[in-house]
């Protein structure tokens, strides 16, 4: 294993919509333990159809905000065990001490990430506040040096770093309009189409469009720049 110790290499978002479909899932969490054997890596997950029960219940009961988003949040447990089920070296894990542990093991720890949020008032309560704002706010904490994020967008593919990129995505509506805020400085960021072939991450050395910062459209598959279709997490 490499980097620092007691910090991670890569956290990596699996969105939630990856599990609705015809997703390699499996293949996916199997790639990403073989990884771990070189690597500390920490699993980051979304909702799924688990959110999508919570937006639903949200709307027939009318419940209020703050006990919405606290089930969503509960969501992305239900996920994150739906993950760690899927190959015999992944684990779930509540806090970053268990993850430590688990990926001194060479074993890959898929966070449960409810009681952790919950126990920081830095984080807004409002659904602004998606699992790419909590990938990026865990990959600070867990020192971090690169946030790779899985997502249902085809031929998405942007690599950068810095927060005025990460702001332009926001605003193409690419991640959570908090993710910005919550990226940590210097960290390398890749946000990929998941339903692909998982082909590793890699180190973006800059912007796609060079030193300027200025954040990186999506490309569709045909190499046409693609618009601002909201991407499924």
């Amino acid at each position: 294993m490499t980097g620092r110790r007691g910090a991670f290499d890569v956290v990596v978002k699996i969105g939630g919509s990856l599990g609705r479909g015809r997703t390699p899932l499996r293949v996916l969490v199997r790639r990403l333990a073989a990884l771990a054997r070189r690597r500390r890596i920490l699993i980051v997950p979304g909702g799924g159809v688990f959110a999508d029960l919570v937006r639903g219940e949200r709307t027939r009961l009318r419940l209020g905000a703050g006990t919405a988003h606290r089930m969503a949040l509960r969501a992305t447990d239900q996920y994150g065990l739906v993950l760690a089920s899927l190959h015999p070296r992944a684990f779930a894990v509540a806090d970053l001490a268990a993850a430590r542990r688990v990926a001194a093991r060479r074993r890959l720890p898929i966070l449960l990430p409810s009681a952790l949020v919950e126990r920081a008032p830095s984080l807004e309560r409002t659904f602004r506040l998606t699992s790419d704002s909590i990938a990026a706010w865990v990959a600070g904490r867990a020192g971090a040096r690169r946030l790779l994020l899985f997502k249902s967008v085809r031929g998405l593919d942007v690599a950068f770093r810095g927060r005025k990129a990460a702001a332009g995505l926001a605003r193409l509506g690419v991640v959570d309009p908090l993710f910005p805020r919550h990226l940590p400085s210097g960290i390398a960021v890749q946000v990929i189409d998941g339903r692909r072939a998982w082909r590793g991450p890699r180190t973006p050395a800059r912007s796609p469009r060079g030193r300027t910062g200025r954040a990186p459209r999506r490309v569709a598959p045909s190499g046409r720049r693609g618009r601002g279709r909201r991407a499924r997490r």
